[in-house]
Parts: C-alpha cells; structure tokens; sequence
C-alpha cells in the first residue's frame, strides 16, 4: 500500500477537525433561514434515531430571537404521528418561571417517557397515548436560560418581563413558519400549565395583534392552560379555600391563612419578592402538586435523558448545558410575577377558542382561584358564565370531571388530576384536548 502524500493527511486532519468542532456547537438554525435555505435546516435538524427508533419524526435545533444578545431558544416538534395532513400546530409551554417544557414533552405529553431500568439508570420509551399521536407538538424551552436555550450574553441575556419573553417568543413563531411553511396552513393552538398562564395569554394576545393589524397570516384558533397562573393577587387571596372545603384546615386556620396572605401580599407585591411562595407553602404544609402524592418532581430524570449522550447528539445540542429548573431565572421573576394577563384573557376569549382546565387535586392552582379569576375577567359573556351551570362530563357510566361551555370558553374540572394533570390523567386530558379542538368543548 502506497504512502498517503503529506498534504493530503494535512487536509484530511483539518476536515476531521472541523466537522468535529460543529458537531460540538449548538444548531443555529436562524441563519440557514435568513439565507434561504430552508430545507438546509430542516435536512440538518433532523433527529435521526436510526439505532433505537424509538423517536418519532421529529425536528430539534436552536431559532436565534435576539441577535445583539445572542439569545437562542431550544425546540423539539414532533410533526403528527397518524400523519394527517391537516393536523393542528399545537405549542405546549412549561411553567415555573424557569421550568423546562421537556418536563412536558417527556414527564406528561409527549411521545417519550421515563423508563426506569431494572439496574437503576433512566431511559426513554415510546408512550402511546401521546399528544403527537393526533397533534403536531411543538415544546419550546422558554424562557432563555431554561431547558436547553441559552443566551451568548449569559444572564444579561435572560428575558423575565412579560414584554421580552412574549417577543422572544413572537420571533420564534415567526421564523418557525419560514422554517415550516405548510403549517401556516393548519389551525394553531398555543398552551401549557401553572406559569403559562403568564406566557401563553401575553404570547397569544401578540399574534392577536398582529393579525388585527394585518401584519401575519398566523393561523391561530386558541389556547389551552392547565392550572394556569393568572394573576398572583386574586388568586393567592382564595389560595385555601380548597383546603379548607377538603377537611385539611379547620376553619379558624383557613380565616388566619386568609388574613395573613390578604395582610402581607402587599408587602411582597411591592418588593416583587417570590418569597410568597414560600409563605403559602409554610402555612399549608401539604403536598401542593398532587394531594394523594409526596415529592413528584421529573427533574432529575427528565435531566438524565436529556443529557444522554446519544440523545445529545441527535439533538443538536452541542456543548450547550440543559437546566430543568432554572432557579436563576426563577429568581429574576419576582417583578413579572405580580403583572396579571387577565385583560390579554379576556381579548382572547372574545375571539378565539379558550379552554382552561384545572384537576381536583391541585393545590397550587385550585379550581377556587381559578373561578375568583374568571369572574373577574373582562369579557364580553362574563356574565353569562357567572350564571351558566356545570355539566358532567362522562365515559359510560364514570364521570371523568365537570365542565361548561359559555362562548368560545370551555372550562373544565379533571377529576384525579393534581397540577400536572395530564400526568395523572392522561387519558382523560388527551381526550379533553381532541374534544376541545374538534368540537370546542368537551
């Protein structure tokens, strides 16, 4: 065998090592867009699971939403499953503030979930009565700085005001569609629970203004929220009315709890401190996520798969770290958490379907406060909901929840089901979702 010239291993090295140094960067997909190659993007963001096949279709890689900061939001889309041509784009969003949507897409929804192995070690397998089935899902880690997305400027770069992450989220969904055309020819529905009851209205509310103006063709056609946080005010003042009607206070505790939330709120409200939290857990002293349940969180699995190596690499992801739970975001929070969405609701029931839900055993985010919030929320058939009655919703001869349908809005009640309701019940929340978008109720 010949000798391989010199120059010609030097060429070979420098390759090597290039291809090398991008496979260890991020999947900056705003470029390929900007240039016009879209299908350079789609090629590339490709999740190719040839050795496992356990992974859908799918697509993942980073939208740069902020090019002076370097602000660069993860996401995962699963197109359809059952591959109907007509499936709706349905965007889901984890809460926290600073919770990652991939707790979502793997702990509650979506076509993967937890696998624990014999030996101890977390895995992934295929769930089968997954949202993608029917929908195609989009999870987007938002804001920077949670999940996989991150900002080149490091915590300069983090977005924690209602006006910076609905335009972050604004100009992700806008180069989405340039990445994914077809889909502005299908209906799309924006979601998520707990603190997307901040994201998802503000970001919805911003599409609804921008059409109003004829400024997109964005095809939205509503919203969904599970155990939404709304406006921290009304709701934290009704916060242990549940406990109190379910036998875990007496009812001298629930008037001193009351009165001590009424008196200190202000004092937080105007320290934008999260600290609230904190007293409202102190005062109850119960599981809040899940009443029949101790310690939930997917946090540590759900880290565990994402930084699989192997899925790493079929993520794109590069180098980049993945936080399930950011606290320092968290804690940047404390001014948007006191601003409510209740007027970006309203606008939105008015003109788009609506449906929010919350389950039984939800103490964070109890039906209690969710009604004190509705009631007070301006729209045009509010009303009409205040005297409207509940229905039960039934499967033969169980009934799965309670819900009403007033207008557009489709208000239900899941019965089993703590904060992260479509964890506990999966089936009944999938169910739930197919009526809400083909019927728009259940």
């Amino acid at each position: 065998m010949s000798p391989i010239p010199v120059k010609q291993v030097i060429l070979l090295i420098l390759i090597s090592n290039t291809l090398s140094f991008e496979v260890d960067k991020p999947l900056k997909l705003t470029p390929y867009l900007k240039q016009g190659k879209i299908t350079t993007a789609r090629q590339l963001s490709l999740v190719k699971d040839k050795k496992n096949g356990v992974i859908p279709t799918s697509y993942s890689g980073f939208i740069t939403v902020d090019q002076h900061l370097g602000n660069h939001l993860f996401f995962w889309f699963f197109p359809a499953i059952n591959s109907d041509p007509k499936a709706p784009l349905v965007v889901w969003l984890n809460g926290g503030p600073g919770e990652s949507s991939m707790i979502g897409l793997i702990n509650e929804n979506g076509p993967l979930k937890i696998d624990k192995l014999i030996n101890g070690n977390i895995s992934y397998r295929r769930r089968k009565n997954s949202w993608a089935e029917t929908f195609s899902m989009l999870y987007i880690d938002n804001p920077v700085g949670v999940g996989y997305s991150y900002s080149d400027s490091g915590e300069e770069g983090y977005r924690t005001t209602q006006e910076e992450y609905t335009r972050d989220l604004y100009e992700f969904i806008q180069q989405f569609y340039v990445m994914f055309p077809e889909y502005l020819q299908r209906e799309l529905y924006i979601g998520g629970q707990s603190y997307a009851g901040k994201y998802v209205p503000a970001f919805a509310y911003k599409i609804h203004e921008e059409i109003q103006a004829k400024r997109t063709n964005i095809p939205l056609k509503g919203i969904h929220l599970g155990g939404p946080l709304i406006d921290a005010k009304i709701q934290f003042g009704h916060f242990f009315e549940i406990f109190f009607s379910l036998g875990f206070i007496t009812y001298d505790e629930f008037l001193e709890f009351q009165k001590e939330i009424i008196k200190e709120f202000p004092k937080y409200e105007q320290n934008k401190s999260l600290e609230i939290f904190n007293l409202l857990m102190r005062l109850s002293g119960l599981p809040l996520d899940n009443f029949n349940t101790l310690d939930r969180s997917p946090d540590e699995a759900v880290t565990s798969i994402m930084t699989n190596k192997n899925l790493r690499s079929l993520l794109h992801v590069g180098k980049a770290d993945f936080k399930a739970f950011n606290e320092n975001v968290y804690l940047r929070f404390g001014g948007d958490l006191f601003v409510s969405t209740r007027s970006q609701l309203g606008a939105l029931m008015d003109n788009y379907k609506v449906l929010v839900y919350t389950g039984d055993l939800d103490g964070l985010i109890s039906s209690p406060t969710i009604e004190a919030v509705l009631r007070t929320t301006p729209w045009s058939l509010m009303e009409e909901y205040k005297i409207s009655k509940r229905q039960s919703w039934l499967d033969g001869d169980i009934i799965k929840g309670f819900y009403t349908r007033v207008g557009l809005f489709c208000r239900v009640i899941v019965l089993g089901a703590g904060h992260r309701a479509s964890f506990d019940q999966p089936d009944s929340i999938l169910k739930m979702m197919n009526s809400f978008v083909t019927t728009g109720c259940i």
